[in-house]
């Protein structure tokens, strides 16, 4: 019973190992909700609602954002039984507790999946998946925390995950190169 929960660990680490991390202009994007530079498109998951599933995947429960014009499904996947929280998209996981921080704050779980953005980045030839939430009100709404993945090659089951929190005013792309047509 160890064993494959061990491998799997394993497996997730020698991912994140060899994956890239994404680029500074991706990052700012996820975090922005919006193009930070011209290379970047953003397709965002908007729709009329978030659906909750308590049935499709034991033990966690599943937010999706309703969006119907887009072709894979992305969500938030909350562990009923502890800390074991994931991002998806499409059959592809990526674990919140083996997230590569980038900068000070260790990655945290999504307090509030219902309320967090999605979207899918790209750059050039790759893809990513984009979480991000802002739980805060006032002045500290411009403090984010965003979840980032490059889709992974096929053969993988495992995104590799990179999370940021930033306030986005002392971003570079903010107020500035950040359009809102979103494309």
């Amino acid at each position: 019973m160890m064993r494959p929960i061990i491998f799997m660990a394993l497996w997730a680490l020698c991912l994140m190992a060899r994956a890239e991390r994404p680029s500074e202009a991706v990052m700012d994007s996820c975090l922005l909700f919006d193009k930070a530079a011209p290379s970047i498109s953003v397709t965002r998951f908007e729709g009329p609602e978030i659906l909750v599933d308590e049935h499709s995947v034991p033990g966690y429960e599943i937010f999706t954002p309703t969006a119907r014009s887009v072709a894979v499904k992305v969500g938030y996947a909350t562990s009923k039984r502890g800390s074991n929280d994931f991002v998806f998209a499409g059959r592809y996981r990526g674990y919140i507790r083996t997230a590569t921080a980038l900068g000070a704050f260790k990655a945290e779980r999504i307090e509030s999946p219902s309320l967090a953005f999605y979207a899918v980045l790209r750059e050039g030839p790759r893809q990513y998946l984009c979480v991000v939430e802002s739980a805060a009100q006032g002045s500290a709404a411009f403090v984010r925390s965003a979840f980032v993945a490059a889709f992974p090659p096929k053969g993988s089951r495992y995104l590799a995950l990179f999370y940021q929190v930033a306030d986005v005013r002392q971003l570079k792309a903010f107020g500035a190169g950040a359009t809102r047509d979103g494309n």
